[in-house]
């Protein structure tokens, strides 16, 4: 056993047993490497990650490799959803030397942690361009022997390269933006695969930040074209072997272009943000496929990703029984041998299901037909074969069982969890259902009650770090919450968090935010602008406090937007299709604003009524109010001279200037198909 024994990480004691002389990341290990004038190798992973286990078995669990890495290097293994500081910090070197990313990270550096040579997966025998990793090893042995001048004219290089991404990338003369919607518009026309949906070719992320910008720019131009990108992107995910058929949830990414073929890991943050993405769609095009799937997700985050502390785990394996994807493929026969001749006639042409298969000679369940086009083809009803699906479905998932399953990383990350709060606002917001709202109270609390010390909100219960990110996500689920639940308690806590997140992580030097504390363990102070694969925490703060502007109508956090924005700005204009997140900001400062306030008794029909209604439809920039019960004392600037209402009545206003208030829902639902807008059914 080394060193990462004593962890907690589900990754790093993964590789506790290893031969490899393993330190987490800290003091000791630099110290050690200074000492013994060693370079570092550090590896970045996490225990979901496919070529991190192919890594470990064949060089981390290596013999041979193991004492050359011992001998020769001090090794540090680091869990990027435990550090993401870290990992942002020595990912961009990553893509500063060899051009590209991803994990496993490999980077080799100084004892000063600063790198010299870096890349990521590395074979144990040369393949594909790729040099084997006992290679690599002993080129940087025999260059940190003999060649300690380009060592550390290679590091100073990186360094400086470092230093201008993450303090010089702003452009200090702010910009003014122009024509950003036709802009952006251009941009993700670009890019958009207009026939399978989603972005690019190959591999494809789901990219939810990107797509929902398209929802704004839908609604902004009243656009069928806009939403119907968005909708072919979801359909294809949805019926694609990215989608798991039988179960619910989706994979982190689709290896094909066509969705059919998945990286089989189920990360939490990802199947959160396409639950949103879901919602929104579902409000705009009530469509049914896609509130079935919001259901089905839910479900599968609820049965298999819940705890009984009611927080939410990270991640599920894409490997089981030592292969990728095992768990979820299917054997032709297997299949034939455990449905009736009848169902399984369906469900082969339903799921495409070919003795060929579609990885190892196994298949992928994907929709390959529509129920319509089988029922057409088979002279069968539709109802008929709905219910031939989903009895297979369900004698597939209960053999699928009895399999090996994937592990289940048990980490619990309050940044993650704070994005499956908001989506079970928002899939309560669609569906009234209020378990949905009751779960998303439930994981609230036990985030207050598990990573909260001293008044610090931490990343995860093992380390007591905190991020960004952590700030971020949650004062926007506490403002979720507030909004669906009317509780002003929610509120409360909200604001407090965002004046803590401006606290802590806003420098009024710099006018930015930063991604950690001032001070921290690192060779630089983290900050990002960009979408990589979860919204920006930056964009996310600044989000934020424009949002407890426009509840409070307090000028200070505007302040802080606007110098947000500006600072962002040289970026936004050049490349908003790589900001989305403050493209979204943006807009939410640029388009017409409303606020609506409903007074009188919460317990009066028209009262439940009316809110059951605002939330159920789309109106991303309109804040909603109304008197709490519970808390005489709560006041907004938007309930003044509005609070002695005997009956319920309705204030629609913009900049907290309202129309005549409205008494029944016809008329609401009448005024607010301006601010709605229609989506046009074909």
């Amino acid at each position: 056993m080394n060193k990462l024994s004593q962890e907690k990480s589900e990754y790093l004691l993964q590789h506790s047993s290893n031969p490899v002389d393993w330190y987490p990341w800290g003091t000791e290990a630099f110290t050690k490497a200074k000492k013994e004038d060693k370079p570092i190798f550090l590896s970045i992973g996490y225990s979901s990650c496919h070529w991190c286990h192919v890594m470990e078995k064949e060089s981390f669990e290596d013999i041979e490799t193991a004492k050359i890495l011992n001998k020769n290097f001090i090794s540090i293994k680091v869990d990027r959803e435990e550090r993401p500081d870290i990992d942002s910090i020595y990912m961009a070197s990553i893509q500063m030397i060899s051009g590209s990313g991803g994990w496993p990270a490999s980077i080799f550096m100084n004892a000063d942690g600063v790198p010299f040579y870096a890349g990521t997966y590395f074979p144990k025998f040369d393949k594909h361009n790729i040099p084997a990793f006992k290679s690599v090893l002993a080129k940087i042995i025999e260059i940190f022997q003999n060649d300690r001048k380009s060592v550390d004219d290679h590091s100073k290089v990186v360094f400086d390269g470092l230093k201008n991404l993450f303090e010089n990338s702003v452009n200090k003369n702010n910009k003014i933006i122009n024509n950003l919607y036709s802009k952006l518009t251009s941009q993700i026309k670009d890019s958009f695969d207009f026939e399978k949906g989603g972005f690019g070719d190959f591999p494809k992320f789901p990219e939810t930040s990107k797509l929902e910008n398209l929802f704004l720019l839908g609604k902004k131009n009243n656009s069928n074209e806009l939403y119907d990108m968005v909708q072919l992107s979801l359909g294809s995910m949805i019926n694609g072997g990215i989608y798991d058929q039988l179960s619910g949830g989706f994979s982190r990414y689709s290896t094909d272009r066509e969705w059919k073929i998945p990286h089989f890991e189920k990360m939490l943050y990802d199947n959160a943000l396409i639950l949103n993405l879901l919602c929104i769609s579902y409000k705009i095009t009530e469509n049914q496929n896609i509130k079935n799937t919001i259901l089905m997700t839910t479900s599968f985050l609820m049965e298999e990703m819940r705890s009984k502390e009611n927080l939410f785990f990270s991640t599920q394996d894409a490997d089981s029984e030592g292969k990728e994807g095992e768990y979820y493929t299917w054997d032709y026969e297997e299949v034939k041998e455990n449905l009736s001749e009848k169902k399984f006639e369906v469900v082969k042409d339903y799921w495409g299901l070919t003795k060929e298969g579609d990885l190892d000679k196994k298949n992928i369940l994907f929709v390959n037909n529509s129920i319509n086009e089988i029922s057409n083809q088979k002279k069968i009803s539709k109802s008929r074969v709905e219910k031939i699906i989903e009895d297979s479905r369900k004698t597939l998932l209960n053999i699928r069982n009895k399999k090996v399953k994937p592990n289940t990383d048990y980490k619990f990350i309050s940044s993650w969890n704070s994005l499956i709060i908001s989506s079970l606002c928002n899939t309560y917001n669609i569906t009234s259902d209020k378990n949905y709202l009751t779960q998303a109270i439930y994981t609230a609390e036990s985030i207050l009650e598990n990573f909260i010390e001293d008044e610090i909100l931490f990343h995860t219960k093992n380390n007591k770090i905190a991020f960004l990110e952590d700030y971020s996500y949650f004062t926007n689920a506490l403002f979720d919450l507030y909004n669906s639940s009317q509780s002003s308690r929610w509120y409360d806590i909200a604001k407090t968090m965002c004046e803590g997140t401006i606290n802590r992580f806003w420098s009024s030097k710099d006018n930015l935010f930063y991604d950690t504390f001032e001070s921290n363990d690192l060779i630089i102070r983290p900050k990002g602008f960009f979408d990589p694969m979860i919204p920006n925490p930056a964009a996310i703060a600044a989000q934020n406090a424009y949002r407890l502007y426009r509840y409070s109508n307090d000028s200070k956090y505007l302040d802080i937007v606007g110098k947000s924005l500006k600072t962002v700005s040289g970026l936004l204009d050049k490349s908003p299709i790589d900001l989305p997140s403050w493209f979204k900001l943006y807009y939410l400062m640029q388009e017409e604003s409303s606020e609506i306030f409903i007074s009188g008794s919460s317990e009066d029909k028209l009262h439940i009524e009316s809110i059951r209604y605002l939330l159920s439809i789309y109106l991303p920039n309109t804040i909603i109010v109304s008197i709490d019960p519970e808390d005489n004392d709560f006041f907004l600037p938007i309930m003044q001279d509005r609070l002695k209402d005997n009956q319920t009545k309705i204030y629609i206003c913009k900049d907290y200037v309202c129309d005549l208030p409205i008494d029944n829902l016809d008329d609401l639902k009448q005024k607010l198909q301006n601010l709605k807008g229609v989506y046009k059914l074909k």
